[in-house]
């Protein structure tokens, strides 16, 4: 297939995808804010204070509606034991402190996380199963449905955020993850929500969407994904370097609604299977850009997306990427930075 180069059409879209981030109003009632306002029956509000270090902070059983306000917190998140887990020391063995979940809400209906930094020490570089003890820097399960989570901020983790059993309804918006070694939004029991306005800013998978058996069926629910930014990062997997696909779907997956979203590939040599699947789960697809970002043409057997998309490649993607990218932060300022964001 020949290389796709970034035409007129593709520059006005991008163009008006940046325009729309910048000119996103204030929302939290004050001037230069990204966070979502309180809803005028909003819950009660608890405030977060300080480092956590690797003290994990569990709640349960709050009022729904209630607001943990986080934006003054951070938190250090290791899966763990050892720097660079391998054959005969995985990630059990070794004395490093381990926070596998920094922050868990049980039974918390309609909560809603704001703000936080999560700084992961998840090995980048080390091999993949020796590397896979479980973690995620925010767990929500056990009835804390409709949950909201905002502005959040994290890097180097192992999973970004995981829904689990019982947080149907959920939503995500304005936050930033990066370097995922696994996938930024894990949502395996196939729950309908909405993922909008993040930046996945380089992830093995972007959202895990499988089961991993046929016991659960979300095909009759349904994902909204838009406004968002996701990049694909290649980490050593038992198949070589190599990222998976920006949805991990399964036959019962929830439908898809992808709407002004940017997926970024990086790896020539990426697992594929899944893209003809979840094109097939799409039932609403428009104002969508798909960069490959390696130097090599597109293959000819890739299964390229569906209408809706615009396809860029090659320096045009990634000089592309660079610019949507920076845009996405600088409309962004009250997410929590860490000293070397650029």
């Amino acid at each position: 297939m020949k290389q796709i180069r970034l035409n007129r059409r593709s520059f006005i879209a991008a163009a008006a995808y940046a325009a729309a981030t910048a000119a996103r109003p204030a929302l939290a009632g004050e001037e230069g804010s990204d966070v979502l306002p309180s809803p005028p029956d909003a819950g009660s509000r608890i405030a977060l204070v300080g480092d956590f270090g690797y003290r994990q902070y569990e709640a349960r059983d709050l009022p729904s509606g209630t607001i943990v306000d986080a934006t003054a917190a951070s938190f250090s998140l290791a899966n763990s034991r050892n720097a660079h887990p391998m054959p005969g020391a995985g990630c059990e063995v070794g004395r490093l402190p381990l926070n596998a979940y920094p922050v868990v809400m049980r039974n918390c209906p309609s909560v809603r996380f704001v703000g936080g930094r999560f700084a992961g020490e998840v090995p980048l570089s080390s091999a993949w199963r020796e590397t896979y003890c479980n973690s995620a820097a925010l767990l929500l399960r056990d009835g804390s449905s409709a949950s909201m989570i905002e502005g959040v901020r994290v890097r180097r983790c192992w999973d970004g955020v995981r829904f689990s059993e019982g947080t149907q309804d959920f939503r995500l918006r304005g936050c930033w993850l990066s370097d995922v070694r696994d996938d930024a939004v894990e949502n395996d029991y196939l729950y309908g929500g909405a993922i909008e306005d993040c930046l996945f800013d380089g992830c093995f998978s972007g959202i895990s969407l499988d089961p991993g058996s046929k016991e659960r069926d979300g095909s009759d629910r349904l994902l909204a994904v838009e406004d968002c930014l996701i990049l694909m990062k290649p980490f050593p997997t038992e198949r070589g370097v190599s990222h998976g696909s920006p949805f991990k779907t399964a036959d019962g997956s929830p439908r898809l609604r992808l709407v002004g979203t940017v997926l970024a590939l990086s790896a020539a040599n990426m697992r594929r299977r899944r893209l003809k699947r979840t094109w097939a789960r799409l039932t609403e697809c428009r104002d969508n850009l798909l960069l490959w970002l390696p130097q090599t043409p597109i293959p000819r057997d890739f299964p390229l997306p569906p209408s809706g998309f615009e396809v860029v490649a090659g320096e045009a993607a990634y000089q592309l990427w660079d610019r949507l990218r920076r845009s996405w932060i600088d409309s962004h300022p009250r997410v929590a930075r860490f000293q070397d964001d650029v």
